[in-house]
């Protein structure tokens, strides 16, 4: 299960509102402007590019705020386009405007974005010195085609990075976005994915890095540099009743030039293998990629790169949506691109591994300085059977990966992950956003994670459609639908205490003795991220700087006067910082212990002396902090109507889970109550009497409503108690039967029962006292007996004058 894996956090430590004071976020928006999906942060360090419907903003990056921007360019779909993209069946209202997809550093003087321009994608430059686009001699703007660059639909998703000038995208090249390739453009000679060969199955893109792994200069191995892509698609290796949804992972070559005979215009070294983060006990596979971050510590050490990936899953587990976090290292993707190839079967289109003699230069590969020693320098010189064997061998084994983190009922959408240089060690803390707009911050310590904050980025909840990190300046941004928000990674200050600074275990921030500040590299300074044991680091008798473990802040928390009326409750808050810590209510100095009745939502209704000082005191570690503080008074002049805690309207100043519930009605005043109090049994004999009453009365109609039935029962019951009479013999002549035989005389000990001779109404006799049975009573039935004219006995009863008739027991279908 996934609540018994111990990488699962169980509390996030600290919950943040959009508008909190301890996180000052600031906020960009425009009138009439939507869709904030691209960011970019520019190369001089200064600037955020924003790319929003119909325009690109440029921001300061230590201010974002409306009235800091520093320019802004409106680059809108002209209106032939608009009405050609309402022709071919699109909203006119949401599809056909200029949504910007690619927002991207083409160098220190220009800035390449492209737009979907009303579902007829282009791209064009923007002049980074006066922020404007580029134009022709003409004056008009001057635009590329975008197809095969920028989707034609604003909501797929799609990726792009610039490498030496050229343009890597992966997206979809035509109207119906059923053509996904994997595409290069630039001086180059373009290539892209082979659509017949099945590369790609549906993709969705989520990002896409460039990895320098020609670095150093004269390695021995003399590899190229390659661009990795990161999307999720159909797997077609897996034979399910359901498609399934896998992650991939797909790389290319920044040299490959295509093929000379085979695979002209396309890639040579198109490799791609599955990203597999699933459960280790019972192997839960969260199947679909979110987002990717490469944390890359330097183009030198680009073998210790490491990629951090969100993954969610196509199938529940326990009713219920979760997330998880991933991470591969370089190694394992080397490892994976350097092992076995997939083949498929084409009669039943299954995949099974290669395990036959791989052709020289190996496929997929980059030129080396194995394949230059083979006279081979470039992909033209290729062999046919390599490239042959590339076209059809695609497909490598998977790189699998257990959850860093995983987390139910939150569905992460973005991560980014800045690698932070404590005082001990380093440590790398992820930032992920979820679909509601909430930005969680973590790090994992001893290969367990603890969520140290989580903040809500907006007012509303709304998902995040990008995130980047700005390590230089402290700060992230994250974009929505609505806007930009721009927030610092960290806040130190908020933390009063040498206990609440190492007790966040938040690696920005230390202790220095007299304050919580951001990391500076001093050792002397005080934090513990493997444990936060603060008790060892905080609490020395002879350091005169350190505050003892119980703790009152400096800006002491004043006794907030709560004045209540009698017979009534409040709800006194009590809020903490850390999900970790515990409350605990002192009342005028003493425990509220057993004597207070704690209820199933946290409220605590007091029985005893009530009235007073209420204190809420955090405990975490041995640590204990004064949050709250109240003075109780009981307004004398106000008395409730009653008592009942379910007829009194509660007044609550918080979260009823976080506060504590007084009746301000102290032992004084109840003892009032008993002496100076109303006699109530006037009220308790009139309600008897009118009780009483009500029940008679229901009682009557009860009885006149069943009159008729009640009757008819008593009819009934007289008839079926009448002494027997004595019975009249009558002859009755009756024709002779159909079947001609003489019908037998019963005897009278054969009388069984009456059936009276008036249809509506039927009374029963008991069975005479006398009657025999033997040979005598016994009347078999057949076919040739004849029906005899016979005497009928005939009893007329007092009570039920119609005439009864005896049946005899041979006469079953006579009609009387």
């Amino acid at each position: 299960m996934i609540e018994s894996l111990v990488i699962s956090p169980i509390l996030t430590c600290r919950f943040l509102l959009s508008d909190s004071a301890d996180r000052p976020v600031k906020y960009f928006y425009r009138d009439g402007v939507v869709n904030y999906t691209t960011l970019l942060r520019g190369s001089d360090g200064e600037t955020l590019y924003v790319g929003a419907r119909d325009a690109i903003f440029a921001l300061n990056v230590s201010d974002i705020a409306p009235n800091r921007f520093k320019n802004e360019v409106i680059w809108e779909s002209p209106e032939q386009k608009r009405r050609e993209c309402n022709f071919k069946g699109k909203n006119l209202q949401s599809d056909c405007f200029n949504y910007i997809k690619i927002l991207l550093q083409l160098n220190s003087t220009h800035i390449f974005v492209c737009g979907t321009n009303a579902f007829s994608p282009n791209c064009s430059y923007i002049h980074v010195a006066n922020f404007s686009l580029v134009k022709d001699a003409n004056g008009n703007i001057l635009t590329e085609d975008g197809k095969g660059r920028c989707p034609f639909d604003p909501t797929y998703k799609s990726t792009a990075v610039i490498v030496d000038g050229e343009l890597y995208a992966g997206t979809v090249s035509n109207f119906q976005g059923n053509e996904p390739i994997i595409s290069r453009s630039g001086s180059k000679p373009p290539l892209k994915t082979e659509n017949s060969l099945n590369w790609l199955q549906d993709p969705s893109f989520v990002g896409s890095a460039y990895i320098p792994e020609n670095l150093p200069e004269n390695n021995p191995i003399g590899d190229d540099g390659k661009i990795y892509f990161f999307f999720s698609e159909t797997g077609k290796e897996f034979d399910f009743f359901e498609n399934t949804i896998v992650s991939r992972i797909a790389r290319i070559c920044k040299g490959d030039l295509g093929g000379e005979r085979v695979l002209q215009k396309r890639w040579t070294t198109f490799l791609k293998s599955q990203l597999s983060c699933s459960l280790p006990d019972d192997g839960f596979p969260f199947n679909i990629i979110q987002d990717m971050f490469v944390l890359t510590p330097g183009k030198e050490h680009w073998k210790n790169t490491t990629f951090y990936g969100v993954f969610s899953s196509q199938w529940y587990k326990g009713g219920a949506a979760t997330s998880a976090v991933c991470s591969f290292s370089m190694a394992d993707v080397t490892r994976a691109f350097s092992g076995r190839y997939m083949e498929v079967n084409r009669e039943t289109q299954q995949w099974y591994p290669y395990n036959h003699i791989v052709p020289e230069p190996r496929p997929g590969t980059c030129i080396t300085n194995a394949a230059r020693a083979m006279n081979i320098t470039s992909s033209f010189q290729m062999p046919d059977k390599v490239l042959n064997f590339a076209k059809d061998h695609f497909l490598m084994d998977e790189i699998r990966s257990q959850p860093l983190l995983i987390k139910k009922h939150i569905k992460y959408t973005q991560i980014v992950v800045d690698k932070v240089e404590a005082i001990h060690s380093h440590y790398n803390v992820m930032f992920l956003a979820t679909e509601t707009g909430v930005l969680h911050k973590a790090v994992n310590v001893n290969n367990k994670m603890h969520i140290i904050e989580e903040i809500a980025l907006f007012a509303a909840p709304q998902p995040v459609q990008n995130l980047i990190l700005d390590s230089k300046q402290g700060m992230l941004y994250a974009s929505s639908y609505l806007g930009v928000v721009q927030l610092p990674t960290s806040n130190c200050s908020i933390y009063q205490i040498c206990g609440e600074c190492v007790l966040a275990r938040d690696p920005y921030c230390a202790w220095d003795g007299m304050m919580c500040r951001s990391i500076r590299g001093l050792h002397q300074w005080k934090q513990d991220i493997e444990t936060g044991k603060a008790q060892q680091q905080c609490w020395n008798p002879n350091d005169s700087a350190v505050r003892p473990r119980a703790f009152r802040p400096q800006r002491s928390v004043p006794c907030e006067t709560v004045t209540v009326p009698l017979n009534s409750f409040k709800l006194l808050p009590c809020h903490v910082r850390s999900n970790f810590a515990t409350r605990k209510w002192m009342h005028n100095g003493a425990v509220a212990d057993s004597m207070y009745t704690i209820l199933t939502d946290g409220e605590i209704i007091t029985t005893a002396e009530t009235l007073g000082v209420y204190e809420c005191w955090a405990l975490e570690e041995g640590f204990q902090l004064l949050v709250a503080n109240y003075c109780v008074r009981a307004d004398w002049s106000l008395e409730a109507t009653t008592a009942s805690r379910k007829s009194i309207p509660v007044e609550s100043y918080g979260n009823p889970e976080k506060g504590i519930v007084i009746n301000p009605l102290s032992s004084e005043s109840r003892y009032a109550q008993h002496t100076n109090g109303k006699n109530y049994w006037t009220e308790f004999v009139t309600v008897s009497v009118v009780f009483a009453l009500t029940l008679a009365v229901l009682c009557l109609i009860f009885l006149y409503w069943n009159r008729d039935r009640m009757k008819s029962l008593i009819k009934d019951g007289e008839c079926s108690n009448i002494q027997q009479k004595k019975q009249r013999k009558i002859e009755i002549q009756e024709s002779l039967p159909l079947n001609g035989n003489p019908i037998q005389v019963p005897t009278p000990d054969h009388h069984k029962g009456y059936q009276s001779l008036n249809d509506n109404h039927i009374c029963s006799t008991p069975v005479l006292e006398n009657a025999t049975s033997g040979k005598d009573s016994e009347y078999p039935e057949s076919p040739n007996s004849q029906l005899n004219q016979k005497n009928l006995y005939v009893e007329i009863s007092p009570r039920c004058p119609q005439p009864r008739v005896r049946i005899g027991s041979e006469i079953k279908d006579a009609v009387v």
